[in-house]
């Protein structure tokens, strides 16, 4: 019943109901797996409402035939804010997905982000600022980041260039082949190709619009459909190497692309069994897939460095260390209490937990 009303509260709803949907310490397991639907199962447009609305997003009929000789109606997944069907380019005769977003998106966030806004400003009235040490957390603040992230995501251009980036730091070709990284190591030589362990949908760039994305079209299983990896003979072994894989791609991200994909949900992982494009055949392991570059956050040096402060600092149980990673990061508000910030973190070190 949950996740059935936040699908009738609409888009900014659902995006909620994904985020919960990953928390599984908060929520009760039959929770999570009804809302574990809105990933990429939220109902969508199909038939001739489908084809209009891909036709719409593509200026009319007459611009939207030109570019396809044929659109699949029956959409292969939808999600909070889109659709993606199955289409052929005309010119190339290539099967690409393209990914249209829902009508009046924008109407919609400006109502109810609006609210939201209202409700922000009363907990904050009421509730004072969080504070530890010094540290300072506005709801208010919180929500205005959150909001400018959410209308970014529903420009599908800024989509678009978030998954040029994401492919060039990690040397990632059309059709699963490597290319060169423009992503480098501490002393500015450029990294390995991904490629043999890390896939994403090569992106056409110049058919994109606001409320359209055109992609390559790169078939996967779902990261947490156990099942369906079962069935296609993925392994064990070959599930934890994905795992590690996962923890290095988001390791290399932050650290050294110093630009990351913020919604990781398993509706945007999925797992290509048998893949394409690399030399070896079938004696290719599978591979990630990392698809919806549509939230993905920009990070500076002195941030990228303070993550990998972090991290070290966490397996040596340093909280000193780890403080100093904060202040690198900048998250530390000027006149913050230093002391009482490393006594909470090393009880969190102490305790194996964030209270």
């Amino acid at each position: 019943a949950f996740a059935e009303g936040l699908l009738r509260l609409g888009p900014l709803y659902i995006k909620i109901g994904q985020i919960l949907s990953c928390r599984e310490n908060l929520l009760p397991s039959e929770w999570i797996g009804a809302l574990e639907r809105l990933q990429d199962r939220v109902p969508a447009k199909s038939g001739e409402e489908a084809a209009e609305l891909a036709r719409s997003a593509f200026g009319g009929r007459e611009a939207f035939d030109r570019i396809f000789s044929d659109f699949d109606d029956t959409p292969v997944a939808a999600a909070s804010l889109g659709q993606v069907h199955v289409a052929v380019l005309r010119e190339s005769n290539t099967t690409v997905c393209v990914k249209v977003q829902r009508p009046r998106l924008r109407d919609i966030y400006d109502r109810d982000l609006a609210l939201m806004r209202k409700i922000a400003t009363q907990v904050d009235k009421f509730s004072g600022l969080a504070r530890v040490g010094g540290v300072q957390q506005s709801w208010s603040k919180i929500f205005g980041d959150a909001a400018e992230i959410l209308y970014r995501e529903i420009d599908y251009r800024d989509e678009a260039d978030n998954a040029v980036r994401f492919a060039a730091d990690f040397g990632l070709g059309i059709g699963g082949s490597e290319a060169p990284s423009s992503a480098t190591d501490r002393a500015g030589q450029p990294l390995p190709s991904a490629a043999p362990w890390l896939r994403t949908p090569y992106v056409y760039r110049g058919l994109c619009s606001e409320r359209a994305l055109v992609m390559e079209y790169v078939p996967s299983i779902k990261i947490t459909d156990t099942t369906s990896l079962d069935g296609a003979g993925v392994a064990a072994a070959d599930r934890e190497r994905l795992a590690e894989m996962l923890a290095r791609a988001y390791l290399r991200q932050l650290c050294a692309n110093r630009f990351f994909s913020t919604d990781p949900h398993p509706g945007n992982l999925g797992v290509e069994a048998r893949p394409e494009g690399v030399p070896g055949g079938a004696a290719v392991p599978p591979r990630l897939v990392f698809y919806d570059l549509g939230q993905a956050c920009r990070l500076d040096d002195g941030q990228a460095g303070g993550i990998l402060d972090v991290i070290e600092s966490t397996v040596d149980m340093d909280a000193a260390a780890c403080v100093d990673a904060f202040k690198r990061m900048g998250v530390l508000v000027e006149g913050a209490d230093d002391g009482m910030v490393r006594r909470k973190v090393q009880d969190n070190f102490d305790t194996g937990k964030v209270q």
